[in-house]
């Protein structure tokens, strides 16, 4: 049998125990609380910042796809292509930015979503962490991105400028082209009206052939190559002068001495002497006369 004395120790310890547990509790959820109010406080803050950042990388971003458009649609478009290369540099700078600060935003938007307060026991242990990280949170990326973005902005309207200065000088070589109209097809008759140039191609067994004569218009066409005259009428198009093939003189010279190999070829006596009539090869390079179709030639 206990004695009294000794139940009383007994009594006086499990009391003791009772205590030491309700205060460990006690400290266990005041601790928790006050872990779970630091990291909803750092939460907060931290989903303040994903939402300023990621309105700045949506304005980055639609100025990076601007710039690329531009830099696809001024292609062969530029008078002087260094600008458009040097743009092209601070494009591909933006691009591996925009990469960086995507995976930076995407990791941020987790942390925020995980910061849920937790049940565990661990004394506000896992809360405190979590608050840690979303306090130390920062959007470095997403600034370089945002900085590197901005850097296109006067590029990208200089390539613009850049761009009508090209289309308006183009604008202005197809007002000032060459232009010949090869107005019929047939012989002498037509050659000696003087009305263009004439489709010789039957006379000559195919090899498709124009020519006028030295003063009705000969003396006019372009003979320097990469030249691109416009001709009208039968043939018409755009075409390059690859220069003058051959000299025949007439006298000799037979349907097998014309050159081949091209898709016209324009006709005419050399100052009006039948001893030295050129042969000039004719590249057909576009349908029309138009700004779009010299870009690229």
């Amino acid at each position: 049998m206990t004695s009294p004395r000794r139940r009383r120790f007994v009594i006086a310890g499990s009391i003791a125990a009772v205590v030491l547990v309700a205060s460990v509790a006690t400290g266990a959820i005041v601790s928790s609380a006050i872990a779970a109010d630091s990291l909803n406080a750092a939460s907060t803050r931290a989903s303040a910042l994903l939402e300023r950042a990621e309105g700045e990388f949506r304005a980055a971003d639609s100025l990076l796809e601007k710039s690329h458009d531009t830099l696809d649609e001024s292609d062969g478009r530029v008078l002087d292509d260094a600008p458009r290369a040097a743009f092209a540099d601070l494009v591909d700078t933006a691009d591996e930015a925009r990469v960086a600060a995507r995976a930076e935003l995407d990791a941020l938007d987790a942390a925020v979503r995980a910061a849920g307060s937790t049940a565990a026991l661990d004394f506000g242990a896992t809360d405190r962490a979590r608050a840690e990280e979303l306090a130390r949170a920062g959007v470095p990326e997403t600034d370089r991105f945002t900085a590197a973005s901005a850097l296109l902005e006067g590029p990208r309207a200089d390539i613009t400028l850049a761009v009508a200065a090209w289309t308006e000088e183009q604008e202005r070589i197809v007002r000032d082209r060459y232009v010949n109209t090869v107005w019929a097809s047939g012989w002498y008759p037509e050659l000696d009206a003087c009305k263009g140039s004439v489709d010789l191609t039957a006379r000559y067994d195919g090899v498709p052939t124009i020519a006028e004569h030295w003063s009705c218009g000969g003396r006019e066409f372009p003979q320097e190559p990469g030249t691109l005259i416009t001709l009208t009428g039968e043939h018409s198009g755009t075409y390059r002068v690859e220069g003058i093939q051959v000299i025949l003189n007439q006298a000799t010279a037979t349907t097998d001495d014309i050159p081949r190999g091209f898709d016209l070829v324009y006709q005419t006596c050399q100052n009006g002497q039948s001893s030295s009539m050129s042969m000039t090869g004719l590249t057909r390079v576009g349908d029309a006369v138009t700004v779009e179709s010299l870009a690229g030639l």
